[in-house]
């Protein structure tokens, strides 16, 4: 936490010390399970989600996504994916420790870091479907954090198949912010979208498929049940959810009218939702989640302003139209970018990507977004 306040400080006299803090916090971090504290294994996620989203935020990508992956091991080995579980055991009849809680509100933090670490991995290190079996998830929903004290009743006694009765269209009824934050991580996970967009580029997958349907259903049904922007949160959940329908189509862009069109709806959809958003009221530092998703919402306006001028020459208004959605995120971009290294590196992406359509450098495809949205270790920032 010492970490974090320095870093988001922006005051020079301070920020002097975050290599120094920095280094703490890693050896830290790495002998949190160590001891018999009884909140050692809540220390050790918070200590590694933490990191993971300090060194995402600064760009430094595989040392987040390392630290993401160790909250993963440690919520999994402790059968934090598992809480209220019907069946109660695992495999060889040992009940996960997580079922063993001082209170509520013990028991509502845990499942608080189960969501957060599965957000973390869904939208940056994600190597697993939800059907294989190191993710069977029997963990409730989360709850505003006040309401496991307040609002117990609302956590079902038992819970099985939490994420996959969520895509099944099994009604829940858990509307709490931290829910539809974790339900907008679902439907933008990575992995799903990668592995439709590897059937797309094998050519084995359609518009019609029926997996692509009802995932695609699923998002649409979503979105009008979401309330208005009044958060950080909200405004995260918001552009997740649209975003997650640019992602499901984009791989289909290029060979479907449809899919394409999918795409730039969704994106007008989020310039529409920070036109009338007032960022600034909202408070910062924004969410780092949002920064590539702004950028993907931008490189579709781009890469469709491409294809009309292509098309139907450059003065039309309909690509001025596309322009002034794009220039609009653009703008709020701008605001948060002093503020977040990332949002620097991806609304320079963005930039980069525009100036190349003017320069008639080619198309910005399908690539070019993967780029943005997914940092490798091949494009990381020198």
């Amino acid at each position: 936490m010492h970490l974090w306040g320095i870093h988001l400080s922006g005051d020079p006299r301070i920020t002097v010390y975050e290599p120094a803090f920095l280094a703490l916090a890693l050896r830290s971090s790495s002998s949190s399970l160590a001891g018999t504290h009884p909140r050692r294994i809540l220390h050790s996620i918070q200590s590694s989600v933490l990191l993971a989203y300090y060194f995402l935020r600064t760009a430094r990508f595989l040392e987040g996504k390392f630290h993401i992956s160790a909250a993963v091991s440690v919520a999994l080995r402790a059968g934090l994916n598992r809480i209220r579980a019907a069946r109660g055991f695992d495999s060889v009849g040992v009940r996960p420790v997580s079922d063993f809680f001082k209170d509520m509100r013990e028991e509502g933090e845990r499942i608080g870091a189960f969501w957060s670490v599965l957000h973390a991995h869904n939208r940056f290190a994600s190597n697993f479907a939800y059907g294989s079996t190191a993710w069977t998830i029997d963990t409730p929903w989360p709850l505003d954090a006040a309401d496991y004290v307040k609002r117990p009743h609302l956590l079902p006694q038992q819970c099985s198949g939490t994420v996959a009765k969520f895509l099944w269209d099994i009604p829940d009824e858990v509307t709490s912010t931290a829910a539809l934050y974790a339900k907008a991580g679902v439907l933008y996970n990575y992995e799903e979208a990668t592995r439709l967009g590897g059937r797309c580029r094998s050519g084995t997958l359609s518009p019609n498929d029926p997996e692509f349907t009802a995932l695609d259903r699923k998002i649409d049904a979503f979105i009008p049940t979401l309330p208005p922007v009044q958060s950080q949160r909200m405004l995260a959940v918001h552009t997740l959810v649209h975003c997650a329908t640019i992602q499901l189509h984009d791989p289909l862009a290029t060979v479907s009218v449809s899919s394409r069109t999918r795409t730039l709806v969704a994106a007008r959809a989020v310039a529409d939702l920070l036109a009338r958003t007032d960022i600034v009221k909202l408070g910062l530092p924004i969410d780092t989640v949002i920064a590539p998703l702004w950028t993907t919402t931008c490189l579709v306006f781009i890469a469709e302003i491409d294809r009309r001028r292509n098309a139907e020459g450059q003065n039309n208004t309909a690509v001025g139209d596309l322009k002034d959605c794009a220039n609009s995120v653009v703008g709020v971009m701008e605001i948060i970018a002093p503020h977040c290294h990332l949002m620097a590196l991806q609304l320079d992406a963005v930039r980069r990507a525009y100036e190349g359509v003017q320069g008639n450098v080619g198309r910005v495809g399908c690539g070019r977004l993967r780029l943005a949205i997914r940092p490798t270790a091949d494009n990381l920032p020198s």
